[in-house]
């Protein structure tokens, strides 16, 4: 049953209160978008952590990186990291290397398995996107492609400056 303080705004989503700023649009539709991905990824069983796909990812783009340039980018801290890391070599997706000019630290590369798991992954979270997607132009598509790298780009400055 919709509350009496809420209207519909095709532009805003579908539960906007009449007397909000677009900031509580905003924060109410996120709540909830990141709820409903939350029990899409426990339904749908990608067969990897999502940190442990998020890592290969930039492995994918990049490979041979550090732990610390690894979790500079996924805004966590390095020692969870090295632990994320440990696993994924434990399972075959990733090496790590020696830097020669720092023995503190070295380097993790991205194996064959991970390459494989990460399309497979990839391939299946595709699929829910393009479900979820189904009734959108392209051009509705490509907009909110745009804005939520946006939003990303601000996100992530953000939590760079609080650093």
């Amino acid at each position: 049953m919709k509350r009496r303080s809420e209207q519909k705004d095709p532009s805003l989503g579908n539960h906007l209160p009449a007397t909000c700023p677009s900031a509580e649009a905003l924060e109410y539709e996120l709540a909830f978008l990141v709820r409903r991905m939350e029990a899409l990824r426990r339904r749908f069983h990608y067969g990897l952590e999502r940190a442990h796909y998020l890592l290969l990812i930039l492995l994918e783009r990049n490979d041979r990186q550090s732990v610390g340039a690894l979790a500079d980018q996924v805004n966590l801290d390095a020692s969870t990291v090295t632990r994320q890391v440990a696993a994924m070599k434990n399972a075959g997706l990733v090496e790590k290397h020696d830097n020669p000019d720092d023995r503190r630290g070295g380097f993790v590369t991205i194996t064959e398995a991970g390459r494989d798991a990460a399309a497979e992954v990839r391939g299946r979270r595709l699929e829910r996107v393009e479900e979820g997607f189904k009734n959108w132009s392209e051009e509705d598509r490509r907009e909110f492609a745009r804005l939520t790298a946006r939003y990303n780009d601000q996100l992530r400055d953000m939590l760079n400056a609080e650093d």
